[in-house]
């Protein structure tokens, strides 16, 4: 039976913090995108391509925002359950089942880690809060995982 109380939540608060800060600098490239089009290309409607450069803007800002915030990582004692809520998706990565963790060489405010299975499967985490603190919590659970499965001999 599967322990059903998670140990930690991998966090991407700092990437969020990071897209919200930001925000001022993606504005002044939208209107500078604007500007440069507007009098390179006078045959273009202005009104449309703003409009639509400013619906992709936001789609962009919104997808990474939805992505911190609704794509969850938790661990447990026996596996890694990835969980996207809002379209109800998840994956369940035993401990046993993983081969290697690839991230940084330095620690990072955040970043990618990528899973290696024993299968060859890689499976991607993006903006993940320090990431090498990440790696060595889940390669200790991944031990104390492996140590209660195979109990020494009396």
């Amino acid at each position: 039976m599967k322990n059903l109380k998670p140990i930690a939540r991998i966090g991407r608060d700092n990437h969020l913090d990071n897209l919200v800060a930001r925000l001022p600098v993606l504005s002044f490239l939208y209107g500078l995108q604007c500007l440069f089009i507007y009098y390179m290309i006078k045959e273009i409607d202005i009104g449309n391509f703003a409009l639509y450069l400013a619906i992709s803007l936001i789609a962009f800002v919104l997808s990474m925002f939805v992505y911190d915030k609704y794509n969850h990582v938790i661990l447990y004692s026996d596996h890694i359950l990835l969980y996207f809520e809002p379209l109800n998706i998840k994956k369940e990565i035993p401990y046993e089942d993983i081969k290697d963790i690839i991230t940084p060489k330095e620690e990072m405010p955040f970043s990618s880690i990528f899973i290696k299975l024993k299968n060859d499967e890689y499976i991607s985490l993006h903006f993940i809060d320090y990431p090498l603190q990440v790696k060595k919590v889940i390669f200790e659970l991944k031990h104390l995982h492996e140590e209660e499965s195979f109990p020494e001999a009396a």
